[in-house]
């Protein structure tokens, strides 16, 4: 009798939701061609064609969708078992800290693929300002990272790139600053890397500007350029709902950012270079 293999359910989960093979494969941390050789033998199992394959990506077929959900428990099934066999043996703290710029949503979604693929971590986690959180990874009060960093800056062993963003001067829809003498800005406290860039970079264009409002966190710095208080800088993931890009001859262009991972020590538990390795993998 036939049986579902869990390590072939897992790579045609990450598939279709991932929307492509190669981009499945990363979340598994398989080559592309493993995952492809996991997808044929679990279509030979199942005796059905379970993924429609196209130049745009892949879609699941009528017999992949009734599949999906069953798939899906089964793994949530075996991770709930390795979860309580592990609570029995041990339990790995990880102190993990995320820049206040990393989008609240996908914050939601890397936690709980950590959960799912790290279930014997004890997450411990931090969000704040990215020079705060370089200071606490390199005092040792955080064993991970995820910072922000707008300029160049000296290259740590345990500094492993993860994105660049576009960075952009940002305003609720229709604010006109014609009538302002002073660009009203709205940023989070000057110790805030992208408060730093904004006002030097004004300072160079010769842009008269003032501190409108200074928010205590990007959440608190969104509400207030909604509401009209003035015109911030953000990078472009972090834009939302509510708000667009600000254009003026008197706003100077601006650098792009980059996101990188500050990794634990190569002395580390291990399972915190797995957290790492899945860190990295959601990036991708």
């Amino acid at each position: 009798m036939r049986s579902l293999d869990l390590d072939q359910l897992r790579a045609f989960v990450a598939v279709a939701e991932a929307g492509s093979i190669s981009a499945g494969a990363g979340r598994v941390f398989r080559s592309q061609s493993a995952v492809s050789e996991q997808l044929q033998k679990l279509e030979s199992a199942a005796g059905a064609a379970l993924l429609l394959r196209s130049r745009q990506g892949v879609g699941l077929t009528a017999a992949g969708q009734r599949l999906i959900g069953h798939a899906r428990q089964l793994l949530a099934l075996g991770e709930l078992a390795l979860h309580d066999v592990r609570n029995e043996v041990r339990r790995t703290q990880a102190r993990l800290a995320i820049s206040d710029y990393f989008r609240s949503d996908e914050i939601a979604g890397l936690l709980a693929q950590l959960g799912r693929r790290c279930p014997q971590l004890r997450l411990q986690v931090e969000v704040g300002l990215s020079a705060a959180l370089a200071q606490g990874h390199a005092e040792g009060r955080h064993d991970l990272a995820v910072i922000m960093r707008t300029g160049a800056a000296r290259e740590r062993a345990t500094t492993l790139p993860l994105r660049r963003e576009a960075l952009h001067w940002v305003a609720a829809p229709g604010l006109d600053l014609r009538e302002e003498s002073e660009l009203p800005l709205v940023l989070l406290p000057p110790d805030c890397r992208l408060h730093g860039l904004a006002v030097q970079r004004l300072r160079a264009h010769r842009s008269a500007h003032r501190i409108a409002h200074q928010a205590s966190g990007v959440a608190g710095l969104q509400a207030a350029l909604r509401a009209g208080l003035g015109v911030g800088c953000l990078n472009a993931s972090a834009i939302g709902p509510g708000l667009a890009i600000a254009r003026s001859p008197r706003l100077p262009a601006l650098p792009d950012c980059a996101f990188a991972l500050l990794a634990p020590p190569a002395d580390a538990p291990a399972d915190l270079h797995e957290a790492a390795a899945i860190v990295r993998a959601f990036f991708a």
